[in-house]
C-alpha cells in the first residue's frame, strides 16, 4: 500500500507539480488549498507525511504546523514546510537599490520570530524548510528519508 502525503499550498501549479512527481514515485497525494482544509483532510486520512506552504489563505503552514504538533494523533507525523519567502525578498531587495537599506527585515524577523515562538511553546520546527522554486528530486530524496518509499 502507498503512503500517503498530504500537500498543502494555495498555488494550483505547486500542488499539481509536487502531486506528479510525489505520485510518479508511488506516493498517494491528498491536496488542499488552503490551511483550513488541510486540518480537516489530514485528520480524516492520516497521511504519512505534510508538506505546508508557509504562507497560505484561511491559516497559515505556521498555524498549521502548531495545531498539528498539538494533536495527539498527529503530533509525530513528519512535516516540510515550502516557502517562497527567500526568493521573494531577495528580489525585492535586488529592487531596493544600493540604499544599503533593507526594507523587508521586518518580514524576516516576524518569520524568525515564528520559528522561536514554536520552540519556545515546545513545538519543534519542522523536519525541513524547502524554498521555491520547488527541485522535485530535492522534495522525493527528502520524502523517502523521512517515510520511505
Amino acid at each position: 500500500m502507498a503512503k500517503k502525503v498530504m500537500v498543502v499550498d494555495d498555488d494550483e501549479k505547486t500542488v499539481k507539480f509536487l502531486t506528479a512527481a510525489l505520485e510518479e514515485n508511488g506516493y498517494e497525494v491528498i491536496s488542499a488549498y488552503n490551511g483550513k482544509d488541510g486540518l480537516e483532510k489530514i485528520q480524516s486520512e492520516r497521511p504519512d507525511l505534510a508538506i505546508l506552504d508557509v504562507m497560505m489563505p484561511k491559516k497559515t503552514g505556521f498555524v498549521l504546523f502548531k495545531q498539528l504538533r498539538r494533536d495527539e494523533n498527529l503530533k509525530n507525523m513528519p512535516v516540510i514546510m515550502l516557502t517562497g519567502v527567500a526568493e521573494v525578498l531577495e528580489d525585492l531587495d535586488a529592487e531596493s537599490g544600493d540604499t544599503h537599506e533593507r526594507p523587508y527585515d521586518s518580514l524576516r524577523e516576524a518569520m524568525r520570530k515564528s520559528i522561536m515562538d514554536m520552540r519556545d511553546e515546545g513545538l519543534v520546527k519542522p523536519d525541513l524548510f524547502i524554498d521555491k522554486p520547488i527541485d522535485p528530486e530535492l522534495v522525493i530524496e527528502k520524502v523517502r528519508d523521512l517515510i520511505g518509499s
